[in-house]
């Protein structure tokens, strides 16, 4: 009978020797530990140890005395009390679990969805005029932050019209507009050609790359790139493959970085560099 006890408090927290004791308080009414001792045959030094624990527990009291006499708080009050903390602990063990699940569920939910979203990525190819305008219209309406262009002279001249007003739009959101022209010519007609399309406002930088025959491209807010073909369209425009792959775009962001921060790239606006752009006019015109 006793052993069936000894178990069952075992459920609410103690060791077998604290219910052992406990069990001999219980049953004694108002004792000592010598007489605990006696009963459960443990040494006085381990049932001092117990006590504290089983005072903080809820269980008995001590009153002081020589020898102090310990008595057990009524036992339905006592294990309700310990009944309730189990419970309150299990509560918010469980709380904390669920937090723990629907975070981690979320966060794996989001990696996956960000797998789809790579594997999804679209390639298109745009190869009518319709296709090309619409799309580079609607880009141009949907970019909020950045816009990385790489293009030439001729392209530039070509859509003329539809840069200047695009770029204006882009200027007034306060989207960043870097734009990179690669060209044999002169800086002085790169500088012409950019002030027929520049806003007159807003976050915009242009730079000059001696450079030839590349592939123009341009990124939107580091989620669309658009790269030019060499097939045409009807009317002469390039062809374009837009996509929305991460690593490609990744790919074409670091090329962009590593020209525009290149030491021999000439900054047209703002204007800096005057000594680097002498140069390099005195290297192009000799």
């Amino acid at each position: 009978m006793e052993k069936d006890l000894i178990w069952k408090l075992l459920d609410f927290g103690l060791t077998v020797n604290q219910a052992k004791v406990y069990l001999s308080i219980v049953q004694s009414g108002a004792t000592c530990v010598s007489r605990i001792s006696e009963s459960t045959r443990l040494h006085r030094q381990d049932i001092y140890k117990m006590l504290p624990k089983l005072e903080e527990m809820g269980l008995i009291m001590k009153t002081l005395g020589t020898p102090s006499i310990i008595e057990a708080i009524p036992v339905e009050k006592a294990l309700n009390r310990l009944f309730s903390t189990e419970r309150e602990e299990t509560n918010e063990r469980i709380s904390r679990l669920e937090a723990n699940l629907k975070e981690l569920i979320n966060a794996l939910r989001e990696k996956e969805a960000e797998r789809t979203r790579e594997e999804e990525a679209r390639f298109t190819l745009l190869s009518t005029d319709a296709e090309i305008i619409n799309m580079a219209d609607l880009l141009f309406e949907n970019t909020r932050t950045e816009f990385d262009l790489v293009t030439n002279l001729e392209l530039i001249t070509r859509r003329m019209q539809h840069f200047r007003e695009n770029l204006k739009k882009l200027s007034k959101r306060g989207v960043k507009i870097r734009i990179i022209v690669e060209n044999l010519n002169n800086e002085d007609l790169v500088k012409r050609t950019l002030e027929k399309i520049k806003p007159d406002k807003g976050d915009f930088a242009a730079k000059l790359v001696y450079k030839n025959r590349s592939i123009p491209y341009r990124i939107i807010d580091n989620k669309d790139l658009w790269i030019r073909r060499k097939k045409l369209a009807e009317s002469g425009l390039p062809a374009v493959l837009w996509t929305t792959g991460r690593n490609i775009i990744h790919f074409y962001k670091e090329n962009f970085e590593k020209a525009w921060n290149d030491h021999h790239a000439v900054s047209i606006y703002p204007e800096r560099d005057v000594e680097k752009r002498t140069g390099k006019r005195s290297v192009r015109e000799t």
